[in-house]
């Protein structure tokens, strides 16, 4: 049963609504901890903490428990039962900040190879729909039949991208918006339009686009299917999947051991040489090895590779092993290094 109770008189007076599951759910009762009080918890649970001083000014800038998502692996595991609260044996402060500090730098990598290749992808999808117009986005005739047909009385997928779309539109300060706006009807040409759109709008239209123009930009990529043709359904997948990863380092979450919403399709990686042995069954599309593999594929077909990979080989290959952490937290399988795109560095 939904119990619906207010935490407080003062929750009460703000409007503020609290549910629980009948008697279930227990209430919050921990203390607030002052930093120096952190860190004796910490020590008392076993975690070896030698510059108590430092130890406290880095929880005071990185934050409990953000570094707990770090340590949670450091935990003890018991028989049959979840993590205890007490560190495995030798476990030190300073392993746990490397970690975090090595998985930091991932993001940061992960987040400039997305970037290089979101750009990449804005232009040829401007220049691909630009071919059927300046204003080819604004005419469905365009775009593929799921994408602009509405089922059910609602809103279809394009009505609501493009609401979307003409949102930001308003919103922008950029001067070639406002440009467009004062010298012309303020409708922007599609190759313009692409340079207003995120990540997440630039993978819809995307897959709005009609079969054979995502076919076409996907075969400019080297990305083909069985029969040699480009695989527009690949590159949509990878897309989503780097939209999420995008999205996981923007928001300074947690990337090396983290289990994937959106994953990549191994189903579709058969065909490409330097991806084939992403569809073995000895490699999971849960962690982040498989997308790396995927951003370094990217990379060099739009010429920006070998510095990129060099950089996440070593990161990986040193870093989190001096962690004591295993490549296989980050989904790297037996054999990696002799596949592409790390060979032959």
């Amino acid at each position: 049963m939904l119990v619906c109770n207010t935490a407080s008189p003062s929750a009460s007076r703000h409007g503020l609504v609290f549910f629980s599951l009948g008697t279930l759910m227990t209430a919050y009762t921990k203390p607030h901890l002052s930093f120096a009080d952190q860190v004796r918890l910490l020590k008392s649970r076993g975690l070896i903490i030698d510059d108590e001083a430092e130890a406290e000014r880095l929880l005071s800038i990185i934050g409990y428990y953000r570094l707990s998502g770090y340590w949670y692996t450091f935990r003890r595991q018991h028989t049959g039962r979840p993590r205890g609260d007490d560190f495995v044996e030798g476990t030190t402060f300073r392993t746990v900040v490397r970690l975090y500090d090595a998985d930091r730098r991932l993001k940061l990598s992960v987040l400039d190879a997305i970037e290089r290749i979101e750009i990449a992808v804005r232009v040829l999808i401007g220049f691909t729909l630009g071919r059927h117009g300046a204003y080819a986005h604004l005419d469905t005739s365009n775009l593929d039949g799921r994408f602009v047909h509405s089922t059910g009385g609602r809103a279809s997928t394009y009505d609501r991208w493009l609401r979307k779309v003409l949102t930001a539109q308003t919103r922008s300060s950029e001067d070639f918006v406002q440009h467009f706006q004062h010298k012309y009807d303020g409708r922007l040409p599609v190759w313009v339009m692409t340079e207003i759109l995120d990540f997440g709008s630039l993978s819809y239209l995307f897959q709005g686009m009609k079969v054979s123009d995502r076919n076409e930009i996907a075969a400019r990529l080297d990305i083909l299917d069985p029969r040699g043709d480009g695989n527009g359904a690949a590159l949509a997948n990878w897309l989503r999947v780097l939209n999420y990863i995008r999205n996981v380092c923007a928001h300074h979450s947690r990337l090396w051991n983290r289990n994937l919403v959106d994953q990549i399709a191994p189903s579709q990686l058969r065909a490409i040489p330097d991806l084939r042995h992403l569809s073995d069954r000895g490699v999971t599309h849960f962690r982040i090895y498989s997308t790396l593999c995927i951003i370094g594929f990217l990379l060099a077909r739009i010429g920006q590779r070998p510095e990129w990979v060099a950089q996440i080989q070593a990161l990986v290959s040193e870093e989190f092993p001096a962690c004591g952490r295993g490549l296989h937290e980050l989904g790297f399988a037996a054999g990696w290094s002799a596949e592409r795109p790390w060979v032959g560095l």
